[in-house]
């Protein structure tokens, strides 16, 4: 299986080599922005074509050559004088990716698939803040060390090579092969993006255990290593080390709206948002922090794979607004955790899958029917024999049956829910729990 991965460094220079920078950049829009113009006008046949095909005609209408002196676009020839041959190959390819990208979204519009708010048609916007992909050897050069990178810019109406200094942490670097590097900016700051195509190897796809991940409200993760016979092998739970902080944060942004609408008044536009700020930098920051931790989990359990629910697009509808509970909805980093642990964990070479939420849940995992919560206390649950239990961990066991049934029974698989990349999943017909692997094994025992 192979990945990629950024290594990115920030770029130190001095005034005049970020004008310079900036300076290529420009160029770079500029014609990405004028041969989106010429790819949508000769569509019809461009359209039809993919990779080289399509920069090779492209050239053909706008590059002379010794062998083709007369091209039908001449504009681009004296705008663009000794434009970088790779750079200007790369240009093409971009401009082609995003006018392909228009046509596509017309097309489905034209077909009826519209959300809401989409009477409109979609528009070809050309000036877009792309950003240039420099060849290696070509448009940069890298050190032996690593630490110092020539870049092909674009200075006082002419195309040099400039030296300038790398500063960062190469986490990648030497684990697999180098791909040409991103140039950015972002707030002034330019940095460079180097990808690495890295080879993992990928543990079997029958597992012998599992680690489910609930992912909930209360406590931000429930996790259970099962295996195939249903012996669950470890529990734990997986909570916000920065609730205080997240708290006054929250406390913050309430004393200033009481404040700013004690009049009726609306909050203006881009209330608060240095906290807000602030808030999604924690959430990342616990994100990444608990995804790490869940993964050694899933490496320390020889797991073979991670099982988590698909909520993707799920909006909550409890709360009222401007309550307690709706302020947590939307405070709630499902998705967040849920990419993290699906890169970090495909960098250990385990699997993800997603199943189907409903139900894990409200039906018990010894099977014995759904669950009725507590009134006092939602992180806890009874079943229909009188037991006490978890929730969260309830659901946990749940959701790793419907994992290891969809990796070890490939015709359950739509019975189990779903699998990773979908967007809605069938709904199981029956309800799968942990049970449901006691009886798999009680079957194989007897037969």
């Amino acid at each position: 299986m192979r990945i990629i991965r950024s290594d990115t460094f920030r770029i130190e220079s001095c005034p005049e080599g970020r004008q310079a920078l900036g300076g290529l950049l420009e160029q770079y829009r500029c014609l990405v922005r004028d041969l989106m113009t010429v790819i949508n006008t000769h569509w019809p046949v461009l359209g039809a074509l993919e990779g080289h095909r399509i920069i090779q005609s492209t050239e053909a209408l706008m590059h002379p050559t010794s062998k083709r002196p007369v091209v039908k676009y001449g504009y681009f020839h004296r705008r663009y004088y000794k434009f970088p041959s790779y750079l200007r190959r790369a240009a093409i390819a971009d401009a082609a990716g995003q006018v392909r990208s228009f046509h596509s979204r017309y097309n489905r519009w034209l077909d009826g698939e519209r959300r809401r708010g989409d009477e409109k048609p979609p528009k070809l916007t050309c000036a877009t803040s792309t950003f240039p992909s420099l060849y290696r050897g070509q448009c940069v050069r890298f050190s032996d060390d690593g630490r110092t990178a020539w870049i092909k810019v674009y200075w006082q109406r002419d195309w040099i090579w400039r030296a300038y200094r790398l500063t960062g942490t190469a986490r990648y670097a030497g684990q697999g092969r180098a791909m040409s590097p991103l140039l950015r900016c972002k707030r002034g700051c330019w940095s460079l993006s180097v990808p690495i195509e890295i080879d993992i190897e990928r543990r079997a796809d029958t597992p012998g255990r599992v680690l489910a991940i609930d992912v909930g409200m209360n406590t931000t993760a429930a996790g259970a290593i099962v295996d195939v016979d249903g012996t669950v092998h470890a529990r734990f739970f997986e909570r916000r080390s920065d609730s205080d902080r997240e708290h006054r944060l929250m406390a913050r942004i309430r004393a200033r709206a009481r404040v700013a609408g004690r009049h009726g008044g609306r909050l203006q536009r881009g209330f608060c948002r240095a906290t807000y700020r602030q808030l999604r930098h924690l959430a990342d920051d616990q994100a990444h922090q608990i995804s790490r931790r869940i993964v050694n989990r899933a490496i320390a359990g020889d797991c073979q794979a991670i099982v988590l629910e698909q909520l993707k697009g799920f909006r909550p509808t409890g709360g009222k607004r401007r309550s307690h509970l709706n302020a947590r909805f939307h405070r709630w980093y499902h998705r967040m955790l849920t990419e993290r642990i699906e890169a970090k964990a495909a960098e250990a070479g385990i699997r993800t899958i997603q199943v189907w939420p409903r139900g894990t849940s409200a039906q018990a995992f010894d099977g014995s029917g759904k669950v009725r919560r507590d009134r006092t206390n939602a992180s806890l649950c009874v079943f229909p024999s009188g037991k006490r239990y978890n929730t969260d961990l309830n659901a946990a066991y749940n959701i790793a049956a419907r994992g290891i049934i969809y990796l070890t029974q490939p015709g359950r698989r739509k019975s189990a829910g779903g699998a990773s990349g979908q967007k809605s999943p069938a709904a199981p017909r029956s309800p799968v729990t942990l049970s449901s692997l006691w009886a798999n094994q009680a079957l194989n025992q007897v037969g």
